[in-house]
């Protein structure tokens, strides 16, 4: 059973910008994050809420169906970073190499 929170779907301003199937996708990478095994025995330190919120991106995007909604939490994760201090390319470069690394775990 997932249970996700109000607040989920409070936080963004526009309900078109993420389908119901990717905000729940990104919670369930939450949830994973928190969970899973391989995943929290590779995590030595408490992680930062901006840290969670572009892994939990990046694990949704995982499981997405569709590409559209695999498109939406890869541009979450990415404006993520680039708000927290990283250039576009460098941005995408992290990325890549945190999806081959959740892969890797998963």
């Amino acid at each position: 059973m997932l249970i996700v929170y109000a607040e989920a779907f409070e936080r963004d301003n526009d309900p078109d910008d993420f389908s119901l199937e990717a905000i729940i996708a990104h919670e369930c990478g939450h949830q994973l994050l928190a969970r899973h095994q391989r995943i929290v025995k590779h995590i030595t330190k408490p992680v930062s809420l901006a840290s969670e919120e572009i892994l939990a991106s990046l694990l949704g995007a995982m499981f997405c169906k569709e590409q559209s909604d695999q498109d939406a939490l890869l541009a979450k994760a990415t404006v993520e970073l680039v708000e927290h201090g990283d250039e576009f390319p460098q941005a995408v470069n992290r990325l890549q190499e945190l999806w081959e690394l959740l892969e890797a775990l998963l």
